[in-house]
């Protein structure tokens, strides 16, 4: 399945980071996303959600969210089973190169600097395998 179809969840607070990351998706070839701007409210589209079985194949998130809530960032994600793969996207603790906090049975969390075009690409690229 190629990414250009995949159901994308945006998770980041500021409006101006996230419509960058949208025009980012946009350019790829991916036209649609979700975008979420509180942890509470992610919360509430995976495990709240009024389609209980809403499957998202990418969740983009800012780290900062996680922090702020004290969620660890692995135990979230293998509890999710509502997103396949996941990317947190931190300027701090973020590597250069992706760096894969989690994979198992076709799901993986990776970890980067940036969510620029560039990244994502590649990053996108490498999931769809």
């Amino acid at each position: 399945m190629s990414y250009k179809c995949w159901r994308i969840l945006i998770a980041e607070e500021q409006f101006a980071l996230q419509n960058r990351i949208c025009r980012s998706l946009a350019l790829l070839g991916y036209r649609t996303s979700t975008s979420v701007h509180s942890f509470r409210e992610l919360l509430g589209v995976t495990q709240y959600s009024h389609e209980p079985f809403e499957l998202f194949d990418l969740m983009l998130i800012n780290g900062e969210l996680m922090v702020a809530a004290g969620i660890d960032p692995v135990r979230f994600f293998q509890c999710v089973t509502q997103i396949r793969h996941a990317v947190i996207y931190d300027e701090r603790r973020g590597q250069v190169r992706p760096e894969t906090l989690y994979t198992r049975q076709c799901r993986q969390l990776a970890l980067i600097r940036s969510p620029d075009q560039q990244t994502l690409g590649s990053l996108l690229e490498q999931l769809d395998v």
